[in-house]
């Protein structure tokens, strides 16, 4: 209780960061949570290409990641966070507009810039502005308010991707209730449209040419949602466009992956207001007054340099990208783990309200279990959270055993209609948040610990680095796995896809061992600096 009440008493620039941290948490996890699963279904990309551009989307990312961090330190954190959240704005709005596919792929590549600063400025700024003797503890409630802002995230996606599914929200729909036009109607609509709009090459179904142009005509409703006002404005479009002539604009209206999408530019909106009210520090202040002598880019590589001359840094670097491995089961969550839930499963899985159980776990776990081990070595914190982490998978390997085990104890209180058969997901996820409250806080402290004063975002920056360079492979590895043992319309193996991913993940802690002397080293030498720099 006396570090919550020394938090309390914190600068106000901290509490600040606390709530650009919120808001722009709902925002990305939101996303996130749907990403892979807009790409194929409002964007209708195969499973191979959809893993391929979530992949391909962080390639961009992790190239910034890069550099965001040094020119971060070198403008001042404030700016930084400023033209982070602007992009955002941008990027996350041009996906509302999936009739063209070529608008949302743009807005994800301007998005990028915003996630690959926000996430390690954010973090910096916390090293920044909490009191030296809080500072682990500071540190520990960032991270609780990421996971609150990830579980509103995950009832907020769940409840509006199962109710709008396949729908569009219109505003003249709003005050009366539009029936569904008969199934022969809508059927027989798509037969006589086949010839005009042949299914793509490598599409998953013969009606895939139909039901893309139908969902421009209609604003991006589905075939199971068509109205009769619908078939008669996919009748009128596909006249006009076989005459040669422009097809009407359609209802204004959006789905319900837009309608996330929506939110979410709102919430960067808000994350833009909050990190507005930033002061200008000391350091910031220095950096505006010297722009004119030093350009931000030369300062930039500057910090670059002397940081790569280290031998702590590099130590520093390759702990991080071990750790990825591991971190990468969390890629696998947004990318794998949801097209797979809903294949596996049917349509309905509440699948992002089963992961909110994540987050909803940390905010609980992550102060009790860094409160009993703060005084334990962050290295072995860190170490024995990775392999609780890594066990979590084994629970996806196999669902009936956990389904049979769950009925079996659970069937006289819950009945026989309850969804036993979401027992290995759910251990799952409270397997992997219990060692997930064990290894990440700590690894926030660690990183910083580790940075140099003044060159907090650079580290921060550099951490994030190889976990989003990991989603480029794990988001393609992501498409072949579902594409291979998981395909549409067919039965799903749990067995050679979660087994490979344990595997992968298992190789990351397992290798940080066999390198713990010189990792080690290099942490007590960047601990005696620390002592020192504070001291003075």
């Amino acid at each position: 209780m006396s570090d919550f009440r020394e938090l309390l008493k914190a600068p106000r620039d901290l509490w600040i960061v606390y709530g650009a941290k919120l808001t722009e948490s709902i925002a990305y996890f939101a996303v996130v949570n749907v990403l892979i699963l807009y790409l194929h279904d409002d964007l209708r990309f195969s499973d191979e290409m959809a893993g391929t551009l979530y992949g391909g989307r962080y390639t961009i990312v992790s190239l910034l990641v890069f550099v965001s961090g040094f020119i971060a330190d070198a403008m001042g954190k404030r700016r930084a966070l400023i033209i982070g959240a602007l992009s955002l704005i941008i990027g996350r709005s041009l996906l509302l507009f999936s009739e063209a596919r070529f608008v949302p792929l743009i807005g994800l590549a301007i998005g990028c810039w915003g996630v690959a600063t926000m996430k390690p400025v954010l973090v910096a700024a916390v090293k920044q502005h909490a009191p030296i003797k809080i500072r682990s503890f500071a540190f520990s409630m960032y991270y609780v308010v990421m996971n609150l802002g990830a579980f509103v995230a995950g009832q907020l996606v769940s409840r509006l991707r199962i109710g709008l599914l396949g729908r569009t929200i219109r505003p003249s729909e709003l005050f009366e209730t539009v029936e569904v036009a008969p199934e022969a109607a809508r059927t027989g609509l798509v037969e006589d449209l086949l010839q005009q709009f042949p299914a793509p090459e490598g599409a998953e179904t013969v009606n895939d040419g139909v039901r893309s142009f139908a969902r421009v005509a209609t604003g991006g409703r589905d075939f199971d949602y068509w109205s009769l006002g619908d078939l008669d404005a996919i009748r009128e479009a596909a006249t006009a466009q076989l005459a040669g002539q422009p097809i009407p604009d359609p209802p204004i209206g959006l789905s319900g992956y837009e309608m996330i999408f929506f939110i979410a530019t709102l919430l960067s909106i808000v994350s833009l207001l909050i990190v507005r009210q930033l002061r200008v520090d000391v350091e910031d202040a220095e950096e505006e007054t010297a722009k004119a002598q030093v350009s931000v880019a030369t300062k930039a590589g500057r910090i670059a340099r002397e940081l790569m001359k280290e031998r702590t840094f590099w130590a520093f670097v390759l702990f991080v990208s071990l750790l990825v491995l591991v971190r990468a089961v969390f890629v696998h969550a947004h990318s794998t783990w949801p097209t797979y839930m809903l294949r596996q499963f049917g349509q309905n899985t509440p699948q992002a309200e089963i992961w909110s159980l994540n987050p909803l776990l940390i905010i609980v776990l992550t102060p009790i279990i860094g409160s009993l081990t703060s005084r334990f070595s962050a290295w072995w914190v860190i170490i024995i959270g990775s392999f609780i982490t890594t066990s979590s998978l084994l629970f996806m390997v196999q669902h009936e055993p956990f389904e049979a085990a769950a009925r079996a104890m659970f069937g006289g209180m819950f009945g026989a209609e309850a969804h036993y058969e979401y027992a290995g997901a759910y251990l799952f996820v409270i397997v992997l948040s219990v060692g997930e409250a064990l290894w990440s806080p700590r690894l926030y402290e660690y990183i910083a610990m580790m940075a140099p004063k003044g060159r907090e975002a650079s580290y921060m920056g550099l951490a994030e680095l190889p976990m989003f360079a990991a989603k480029i492979p794990v988001g393609a590895m992501s498409g072949l796995l579902v594409g291979s043992y998981c395909a549409e319309n067919e039965t799903c193996q749990s067995e050679p896809i979660w087994l490979i991913v344990f595997a992968t993940t298992l190789a990351g802690p397992v290798i940080a061992l066999l390198f713990s002397g010189f990792i080690r080293a290099a942490e007590r030498a960047r601990a005696t600096e620390s002592s020192a720099e504070d001291a003075a």
